[in-house]
Protein backbone atom coordinates (compact mmCIF):
# COMPACT_ATOMS: atom_id res chain seq x y z
CA UNK A 1 0.00 0.00 0.00
CA UNK A 2 1.71 3.11 -0.53
CA UNK A 3 0.65 5.56 2.03
CA UNK A 4 2.05 8.66 -0.21
CA UNK A 5 -0.68 8.18 -2.18
CA UNK A 6 -3.09 8.29 0.30
CA UNK A 7 -1.99 10.84 2.17
CA UNK A 8 -0.28 13.37 -0.11
CA UNK A 9 -0.71 16.36 1.63
CA UNK A 10 0.43 14.92 5.26
CA UNK A 11 3.14 17.72 5.41
CA UNK A 12 0.59 20.10 4.60
CA UNK A 13 -1.95 19.19 7.24
CA UNK A 14 0.82 19.16 10.14
CA UNK A 15 1.31 22.84 8.80
CA UNK A 16 -1.95 23.75 9.84
CA UNK A 17 -2.53 22.44 12.64
CA UNK A 18 0.94 23.94 14.11
CA UNK A 19 -0.68 26.90 12.79
CA UNK A 20 -3.88 26.68 14.52
CA UNK A 21 -2.46 26.09 17.53
CA UNK A 22 -0.04 28.95 17.22
CA UNK A 23 -2.65 31.22 16.98
CA UNK A 24 -5.33 29.72 19.27
CA UNK A 25 -3.71 27.60 21.66
CA UNK A 26 -4.19 29.97 24.25
CA UNK A 27 -7.54 29.90 24.32
CA UNK A 28 -7.53 26.11 23.82
CA UNK A 29 -6.02 25.69 27.38
CA UNK A 30 -8.00 28.58 29.26
CA UNK A 31 -11.06 26.35 27.95
CA UNK A 32 -10.02 23.52 29.36
CA UNK A 33 -8.78 24.99 32.89
CA UNK A 34 -12.38 26.42 33.33
CA UNK A 35 -13.96 23.59 32.66
CA UNK A 36 -11.57 21.65 35.04
CA UNK A 37 -12.06 24.47 37.68
CA UNK A 38 -16.21 23.90 37.04
CA UNK A 39 -16.06 20.22 37.35
CA UNK A 40 -14.36 19.90 40.31
CA UNK A 41 -16.94 22.93 41.95
CA UNK A 42 -19.78 20.42 41.04
CA UNK A 43 -18.23 17.58 42.55
CA UNK A 44 -17.36 19.13 45.68
CA UNK A 45 -20.94 20.58 46.04
CA UNK A 46 -22.36 17.25 45.82
CA UNK A 47 -20.49 15.32 47.95
CA UNK A 48 -21.25 18.32 50.34
CA UNK A 49 -24.83 17.93 50.07
CA UNK A 50 -24.62 14.07 50.74
CA UNK A 51 -22.66 14.49 53.50
CA UNK A 52 -25.24 17.08 55.04
CA UNK A 53 -27.89 15.22 54.51
CA UNK A 54 -26.24 12.00 56.76
CA UNK A 55 -25.22 14.94 59.93
CA UNK A 56 -28.77 14.55 62.09
CA UNK A 57 -30.09 17.88 63.49
CA UNK A 58 -29.27 16.81 66.96
CA UNK A 59 -25.39 16.47 65.86
CA UNK A 60 -25.15 20.28 64.96
CA UNK A 61 -23.96 21.50 68.40
CA UNK A 62 -22.64 19.56 71.17
CA UNK A 63 -23.37 20.21 74.74
CA UNK A 64 -20.31 21.60 75.43
CA UNK A 65 -20.46 23.94 73.13
CA UNK A 66 -23.96 25.36 74.21
CA UNK A 67 -22.71 26.06 77.53
CA UNK A 68 -20.22 27.80 76.69
CA UNK A 69 -22.61 29.92 74.82
CA UNK A 70 -23.88 32.95 76.64
CA UNK A 71 -27.22 34.64 75.29
CA UNK A 72 -27.53 38.63 75.86
CA UNK A 73 -28.92 38.21 79.75
CA UNK A 74 -26.06 36.47 80.47
CA UNK A 75 -27.20 33.19 80.93
CA UNK A 76 -26.05 29.64 79.08
CA UNK A 77 -28.11 29.17 76.03
CA UNK A 78 -29.58 25.64 77.22
CA UNK A 79 -32.28 26.02 74.60
CA UNK A 80 -29.57 25.28 72.01
CA UNK A 81 -29.59 21.83 73.41
CA UNK A 82 -31.16 18.77 71.72
CA UNK A 83 -33.93 17.76 74.31
CA UNK A 84 -32.19 14.41 75.42
CA UNK A 85 -29.04 16.49 76.03
CA UNK A 86 -30.62 19.25 78.29
CA UNK A 87 -32.31 16.45 80.06
CA UNK A 88 -29.93 14.90 80.58
CA UNK A 89 -27.74 17.92 82.29
CA UNK A 90 -30.56 18.87 83.96
CA UNK A 91 -30.18 15.73 86.05
CA UNK A 92 -26.66 16.13 86.10
CA UNK A 93 -27.04 19.00 88.15
CA UNK A 94 -29.63 17.38 90.47
CA UNK A 95 -27.65 14.54 91.15
CA UNK A 96 -24.93 17.13 92.25
CA UNK A 97 -26.93 19.37 94.88
CA UNK A 98 -27.93 16.26 96.22
CA UNK A 99 -24.88 15.41 97.08
CA UNK A 100 -23.71 18.32 98.41
CA UNK A 101 -26.58 18.44 100.61
CA UNK A 102 -26.16 15.01 102.05
CA UNK A 103 -22.17 15.59 102.68
CA UNK A 104 -21.81 16.65 105.70
CA UNK A 105 -20.53 20.50 107.18
CA UNK A 106 -16.86 20.33 108.51
CA UNK A 107 -17.76 21.77 111.81
CA UNK A 108 -20.99 20.45 112.78
CA UNK A 109 -19.60 16.79 112.03
CA UNK A 110 -16.41 17.09 113.72
CA UNK A 111 -15.94 15.77 117.26
CA UNK A 112 -13.09 17.57 118.06
CA UNK A 113 -15.24 20.92 118.12
CA UNK A 114 -17.02 19.86 121.05
CA UNK A 115 -14.25 19.59 123.31
CA UNK A 116 -13.65 22.14 125.89
CA UNK A 117 -10.45 24.19 125.25
CA UNK A 118 -8.06 23.76 127.93
CA UNK A 119 -7.56 26.59 130.17
CA UNK A 120 -4.15 28.78 129.36
CA UNK A 121 -1.75 29.95 131.90
CA UNK A 122 -1.45 33.54 129.64
CA UNK A 123 -5.06 34.61 130.73
CA UNK A 124 -3.93 34.24 134.07
CA UNK A 125 -0.46 36.55 133.56
CA UNK A 126 -2.56 39.04 132.03
CA UNK A 127 -5.14 38.95 135.17
CA UNK A 128 -1.97 39.00 137.71
CA UNK A 129 -0.31 42.13 135.24
CA UNK A 130 -3.84 44.24 135.28
CA UNK A 131 -3.71 43.69 139.74
CA UNK A 132 -0.46 45.05 139.54
CA UNK A 133 -1.18 47.78 137.31
CA UNK A 134 -4.42 48.20 139.51
CA UNK A 135 -2.35 48.62 142.63
CA UNK A 136 0.34 51.18 141.11
CA UNK A 137 -2.51 53.12 140.14
CA UNK A 138 -3.94 52.71 143.86
CA UNK A 139 -0.32 53.74 145.26
CA UNK A 140 -0.16 56.72 142.75
CA UNK A 141 -3.36 57.97 143.78
CA UNK A 142 -2.41 57.80 147.52
CA UNK A 143 0.71 60.16 147.13
CA UNK A 144 -1.30 62.21 145.01
CA UNK A 145 -4.16 63.01 147.46
CA UNK A 146 -0.99 62.94 150.77
CA UNK A 147 0.38 65.46 148.67
CA UNK A 148 -2.36 67.27 148.09
CA UNK A 149 -3.84 67.22 151.82
CA UNK A 150 0.27 68.28 152.78
CA UNK A 151 -0.43 71.23 150.73
CA UNK A 152 -4.01 72.08 152.06
CA UNK A 153 -2.55 72.03 155.66
CA UNK A 154 0.80 74.07 154.48
CA UNK A 155 2.75 70.52 154.84
CA UNK A 156 6.29 70.17 152.76
CA UNK A 157 6.46 67.04 150.69
CA UNK A 158 7.78 64.67 153.43
CA UNK A 159 4.64 65.45 155.68
CA UNK A 160 6.08 67.53 157.83
CA UNK A 161 4.27 70.92 158.40
CA UNK A 162 6.53 74.57 157.67
CA UNK A 163 7.76 75.73 160.68
CA UNK A 164 7.91 79.56 160.93
CA UNK A 165 10.69 81.10 162.91
CA UNK A 166 9.39 84.38 164.31
CA UNK A 167 10.52 87.47 162.10
CA UNK A 168 10.62 89.71 164.45
CA UNK A 169 10.33 89.13 168.70
CA UNK A 170 7.59 91.47 169.74
CA UNK A 171 3.79 91.23 171.07
CA UNK A 172 0.62 91.89 169.09
CA UNK A 173 -0.52 95.27 168.38
CA UNK A 174 -3.04 94.54 166.00
CA UNK A 175 -4.19 90.88 165.47
CA UNK A 176 -5.63 89.04 162.36
CA UNK A 177 -9.29 89.56 161.86
CA UNK A 178 -10.80 88.98 158.07
CA UNK A 179 -13.98 87.35 159.77
CA UNK A 180 -14.63 90.98 162.02
CA UNK A 181 -13.86 93.89 162.14
CA UNK A 182 -11.26 95.71 164.46
CA UNK A 183 -11.00 99.64 165.54
CA UNK A 184 -7.82 101.24 163.63
CA UNK A 185 -6.73 104.00 165.37
CA UNK A 186 -5.41 105.64 162.61
CA UNK A 187 -8.29 105.44 160.27
CA UNK A 188 -10.68 105.46 163.31
CA UNK A 189 -12.92 102.77 161.74
CA UNK A 190 -13.89 99.67 162.46
CA UNK A 191 -12.20 97.31 160.05
CA UNK A 192 -11.09 94.06 158.61
CA UNK A 193 -7.19 93.47 159.18
CA UNK A 194 -5.19 90.36 157.10
CA UNK A 195 -2.26 90.11 159.07
CA UNK A 196 -0.78 90.41 162.60
CA UNK A 197 1.10 94.06 163.75
CA UNK A 198 4.43 92.79 166.18
CA UNK A 199 5.75 95.33 167.84
CA UNK A 200 9.11 96.15 167.48
CA UNK A 201 11.34 99.51 167.22
CA UNK A 202 12.73 100.90 164.05
CA UNK A 203 16.23 99.49 162.63
CA UNK A 204 15.09 96.21 164.32
CA UNK A 205 16.55 93.45 161.91
CA UNK A 206 13.49 91.56 159.75
CA UNK A 207 14.01 87.87 159.55
CA UNK A 208 12.56 85.05 156.58
CA UNK A 209 10.18 82.86 158.48
CA UNK A 210 11.44 80.15 155.97
CA UNK A 211 13.09 78.97 152.97
CA UNK A 212 12.01 80.84 150.04
CA UNK A 213 12.16 83.04 147.38
CA UNK A 214 11.86 86.49 147.07
CA UNK A 215 8.88 87.44 144.34
CA UNK A 216 8.34 91.14 144.77
CA UNK A 217 9.74 94.47 146.16
CA UNK A 218 7.62 97.09 146.36
CA UNK A 219 6.31 100.46 147.49
CA UNK A 220 2.45 99.64 148.62
CA UNK A 221 0.71 102.90 148.99
CA UNK A 222 -1.31 101.57 152.05
CA UNK A 223 1.37 99.57 154.12
CA UNK A 224 4.47 101.15 152.67
CA UNK A 225 7.71 99.30 151.55
CA UNK A 226 6.55 95.54 151.35
CA UNK A 227 8.64 92.31 150.76
CA UNK A 228 7.07 89.05 149.76
CA UNK A 229 8.47 85.96 149.99
CA UNK A 230 7.45 82.53 148.20
CA UNK A 231 7.82 79.11 149.84
CA UNK A 232 6.80 75.91 149.08
CA UNK A 233 3.26 74.26 148.91
CA UNK A 234 1.54 77.63 147.48
CA UNK A 235 2.65 79.35 151.01
CA UNK A 236 3.70 82.88 150.69
CA UNK A 237 4.54 85.55 153.65
CA UNK A 238 4.36 89.05 153.37
CA UNK A 239 6.19 91.80 155.41
CA UNK A 240 5.37 95.33 155.19
CA UNK A 241 6.16 98.79 156.92
CA UNK A 242 9.94 98.19 156.40
CA UNK A 243 12.31 101.05 156.62
CA UNK A 244 13.63 100.18 152.67
CA UNK A 245 13.99 97.90 149.90
CA UNK A 246 17.61 97.33 149.20
CA UNK A 247 18.31 94.21 151.27
CA UNK A 248 17.09 91.74 148.41
CA UNK A 249 15.99 91.80 145.26
CA UNK A 250 13.08 89.88 143.35
CA UNK A 251 13.96 86.43 142.53
CA UNK A 252 16.73 86.35 145.28
CA UNK A 253 16.97 82.87 147.28
CA UNK A 254 16.82 83.27 151.11
CA UNK A 255 16.94 80.95 153.97
CA UNK A 256 15.33 80.72 156.83
CA UNK A 257 16.05 83.64 159.52
CA UNK A 258 18.46 85.34 156.83
CA UNK A 259 17.92 89.36 157.36
CA UNK A 260 15.41 90.21 154.69
CA UNK A 261 14.98 94.07 156.19
CA UNK A 262 14.26 95.98 159.37
CA UNK A 263 11.03 97.60 160.69
CA UNK A 264 10.37 101.18 159.77
CA UNK A 265 7.34 103.87 159.40
CA UNK A 266 6.26 103.80 155.97
CA UNK A 267 2.28 102.33 156.28
CA UNK A 268 0.54 105.09 155.94
CA UNK A 269 -2.31 103.25 156.85
CA UNK A 270 -1.22 102.63 160.16
CA UNK A 271 0.84 105.37 160.81
CA UNK A 272 -0.84 106.08 164.29
CA UNK A 273 0.61 102.60 165.61
CA UNK A 274 3.60 102.34 167.42
CA UNK A 275 6.73 100.55 165.63
CA UNK A 276 6.00 97.61 164.07
CA UNK A 277 6.28 95.01 161.44
CA UNK A 278 2.85 94.13 159.65
CA UNK A 279 3.29 90.25 158.79
CA UNK A 280 1.17 88.24 156.66
CA UNK A 281 0.86 84.44 155.48
CA UNK A 282 -1.09 83.74 152.25
CA UNK A 283 -2.22 80.09 150.93
CA UNK A 284 -3.17 80.14 147.30
CA UNK A 285 -2.64 84.27 147.19
CA UNK A 286 -5.26 84.03 149.70
CA UNK A 287 -4.74 85.63 153.19
CA UNK A 288 -4.77 83.20 156.40
CA UNK A 289 -4.36 83.62 160.00
CA UNK A 290 -1.02 83.59 160.92
CA UNK A 291 -0.92 81.74 164.62
CA UNK A 292 -1.14 78.39 162.67
CA UNK A 293 2.44 79.05 161.68
CA UNK A 294 3.71 81.04 164.32
CA UNK A 295 4.46 80.91 168.13
CA UNK A 296 2.85 84.10 168.69
CA UNK A 297 3.08 86.05 172.40
CA UNK A 298 -0.02 87.17 174.31
CA UNK A 299 -1.91 89.47 171.82
CA UNK A 300 -3.10 92.10 173.76
CA UNK A 301 -4.61 94.69 171.80
CA UNK A 302 -3.43 98.64 172.63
Amino acid sequence: MDFKKMFPDKKISQKKVLDFLDKKGFYIVLALCITVIGATAVFITAHNIRSSKDIGEEDIISPDMASSIVDENGSNSTYLLPKDGLESEIAAETSGEAIEAIKPSGPAASPKAEESPKPSAKPQKAETSTKTEADSQKVEAAKTSEKSANKSEGKSESGKKLTFVMPVFGEVTFEYAMDRLVYSKTLDEWRAHSGVDLRADRGTPVKAVADGVVTEVKSDPRFGVTVIVEHENGIKTLYANLASGDMVTPNQKVKQGEIIGSVGNTAIIESAEPAHLHFEVLKDNKPVDPKSYLQLPSDDKK
